[in-house]
């Protein structure tokens, strides 16, 4: 009987993932996590980018359109609200 292939343990994958880093590196640790780095915040501007195009689209959508609906899906997604509907 043979078994099915186990799956790494998650600290495994990490491990090797760090590894891949490093030797994408030429071995340079510093320059491995400067890469990192910059790529987070290339992230995180992307995601900021978007934030602001989600706000921008609902502001656009009528609130009778929507029927309030927008207000309750960007509060859950913790995304600001550029507008009251009251003023």
């Amino acid at each position: 009987m043979t078994r099915p292939a186990s799956k790494p343990a998650p600290d495994d994958e990490l491990e090797a993932t760090v590894d891949d880093a490093i030797a994408a590196c030429e071995g340079d640790a510093r320059m491995a996590v400067r890469v990192l780095l910059v790529a987070l915040s290339h992230c995180q501007a992307e995601l900021d980018r978007r934030d602001e195009e989600i706000a921008r689209l609902a502001q656009d959508v009528s609130r009778g359109y929507s029927r309030g609906r927008w207000e309750d899906l960007l509060t859950r997604a913790e995304v600001p609200i550029p507008y009251k509907p009251d003023e």
